[in-house]
């Protein structure tokens, strides 16, 4: 969203509907459908102190974090992009613990109005994107800067006052390289010696693909490797080491691996993956999912987690030229972990006459 829409916001009275009041589902979202009859401002029933983030998602798919601001009597006003037709996703603050799929939401303490500290208590090592929540409340010029362990990211910003709207800004990555506690700060960095006109809110860490992008093979075939794995929860982990390079430490059965790829070449495809179960931990019941397909496969039992055997669990269509998002669901864990995964091959196949 442009500046001048965000500025729109304070100089516009509110006139959208009161929308229902929604509770906030298990994973602390509320979710809402937008029609693009709808008007350019949104008045939801909830205080904006509850609210980490708003975004949109159009039909095309395309998602933006939005600006909102506190209008008060426990009410938050939204501007809306342009086109507005699609989702809108209302995401609840919760300080300072980690959450079931791995995000965390840090606001810490703050010494100064730029100046937020804390200590993020990691799980598990991963790599997180970060975005920053704050206010200007008149020009700011200079940088935004994250560090947590021995990791950091930062971004440069110039940007007039926008009269109290809370802005989610997305700061780049950052890895945590070990389980334990890390001392995390987030500092606003100016020309001003006091650095004048912005107020830090919050931090929200969402877990990120431990690796590079995946694209289709020469040969047709997609390789999703444990290397390239975004995690989605808090024991799960991509383990490095040379006997190991698996996604591992499985204990929890709400978490989940996932990877998403371009597929260049829409088809099917045989599903293959190459697991290891220790002796005493098969019959796990996992299922993959890929665009409308559903599989469910049991965990087979190899002698040990990194004795890696292949095995094809189905396979799929994909339809289109797309991206494609690859995820595992444990749904009954059978032992003291589901497995170890080292990759899952896409093998194409000719079509059926």
């Amino acid at each position: 969203m442009g500046l001048f829409s965000c500025l729109l916001l304070s100089c516009l009275p509110v006139t959208a509907n009161a929308q229902t009041i929604q509770d906030w589902d298990e994973m602390g979202y509320i979710g809402h459908r937008l029609k693009e009859a709808s008007p350019e401002w949104l008045e939801w029933p909830l205080p904006s102190a509850q609210i980490a983030s708003v975004s949109h998602t159009s039909t095309a798919g395309r998602s933006v974090n939005l600006s909102f601001k506190d209008l008060g009597h426990g009410k938050t006003g939204i501007a809306l992009p342009s086109q507005r037709e699609g989702h809108l996703r209302f995401e609840k603050l919760q300080p300072d613990q980690q959450l079931s799929d791995g995000r965390w939401h840090l606001k810490g303490e703050a010494p100064k109005a730029h100046h937020l500290e804390g200590v993020l208590k990691a799980s598990r090592p991963g790599t997180y994107s970060v975005e920053a929540c704050f206010k200007i409340t008149s020009s700011f010029e200079g940088a935004i800067r994250f560090e947590v362990g021995s990791s950091h990211t930062n971004l440069e910003l110039n940007q007039d006052a926008v009269n109290g709207l809370s802005i989610n800004q997305s700061l780049g990555i950052v890895r945590i390289e070990r389980p334990g506690d890390h001392p995390w700060k987030l500092t606003a960095q100016s020309a001003s010696v006091e650095t004048e006109g912005i107020v830090l809110m919050h931090v929200i860490l969402r877990t990120a693909p431990e690796g590079e992008p995946i694209s289709q093979l020469a040969d047709g075939s997609i390789l999703l490797h444990a290397r390239d794995v975004r995690i989605h929860g808090t024991k799960l982990q991509y383990e490095p080491l040379p006997h190991k390079n698996t996604v591992g430490y499985w204990v929890n059965e709400s978490d989940q691996p996932s990877w998403f790829f371009q597929c260049l070449r829409p088809g099917r495809y045989a599903v293959e993956i190459l697991q290891g179960c220790g002796k005493g931990h098969g019959g796990s019941l996992v299922h993959l999912s890929i665009d409308q397909t559903m599989l469910p496969f049991l965990v087979e039992e190899t002698g040990h987690f990194q004795h890696f055997v292949p095995r094809i669990v189905g396979e799929v269509r994909l339809p289109r030229p797309d991206s494609y998002e690859l995820r595992l669901i444990p749904i009954k864990k059978a032992g003291g972990a589901v497995m170890d995964v080292r990759q899952i091959r896409l093998i194409p196949l000719a079509e059926k006459p």
